[in-house]
Order: structure tokens, then sequence, then C-alpha cells
């Protein structure tokens, strides 16, 4: 797992966040994205099924892969998220889904939301080829 000073070199280098990079969202072990566009609105009803796409664009290199986990006070709220790893060669924003089961509640833009902790590949040998997908590529 990289950690805070591994994270910032790469993104002095363009990779990991290459675009709304913010230093004050490092942690130790990752980085905490902030939300950009939220699909239906800010304001979320219980038993919704909402979508966040990240402020960040993400750029991953080939070397590296990112895992995404919600920040705990919003899981207390009755969030839950899908979540999965971010695919190493992966470039643009994070569209995550999530589905409120607790009260009515407020989201706004910017705020922090989840967190990304990058996991550095063993081995660069490549046995599959990476194929170009709709979502290898992905704004807003």
């Amino acid at each position: 797992m990289l950690n805070d000073r591994e994270i910032l070199e790469y993104v002095k280098n363009g990779k990991l966040i290459s675009e709304n990079f913010k230093e004050a969202s490092l942690t130790p072990n990752g980085y905490d994205l902030r939300v950009g566009n939220i699909i239906p609105g800010e304001d979320i009803e219980s038993k919704t099924l909402f979508f966040i796409s990240s402020l960040e664009v993400i750029n991953m290199p080939d070397n590296i892969t990112a895992s995404l986990y919600i920040k705990s006070r919003y899981a207390r709220k009755g969030i839950f998220g899908s979540f999965g790893f971010v695919d190493a060669g992966f470039h643009g924003n994070l569209t995550m889904s999530f589905i409120n089961y607790g009260d009515k509640i407020t989201i706004k833009n910017m705020i922090l939301w989840c967190k990304l902790s990058f996991l550095q590949l063993r081995s660069l040998k490549k046995i599959m080829k990476i194929v170009p997908g709709i979502f290898r590529i992905a704004m807003g």
C-alpha cells in the first residue's frame, strides 16, 4: 500500500490524481475523494439509490490499482455503497453507486466522501492484454 509521501510523488508526476488534487485530502495510507456530481441531486431521501462522481480525475499507472472505502461517518448514517478496485491504467472520474437506508440526508459538493487506497502490483508482467472498454476512460 502506498503511503502519503509515495502518493504525493506520483501526483507530482501526473499520476494517481491528475486534476483537482488537494494535499489536505492525503491520509497516511490513501486519499479522501471529494464529491463532484450527485445524481439525482444533493437531497437524498431514505431508500433512494444515488450516484456520486469524484471531483478528482484519477490517472492510474499500469503498475498500481486502488480500492475504495466509504467514510465511516456516512456508513453509520445508513449509506451503503458498491465498491471495487480501480483498474491499473484507468483514467477519469470515479462514479460510485449508493443507497440511503437511513434518514434523508443532504450531500454537498466537495465534501470528503470516500477513501482511495493505492496498491502497487507485484509484477509488471502482463498475462492479459489491457483491452479498452466503456469504463476504461470515464468522465462525469
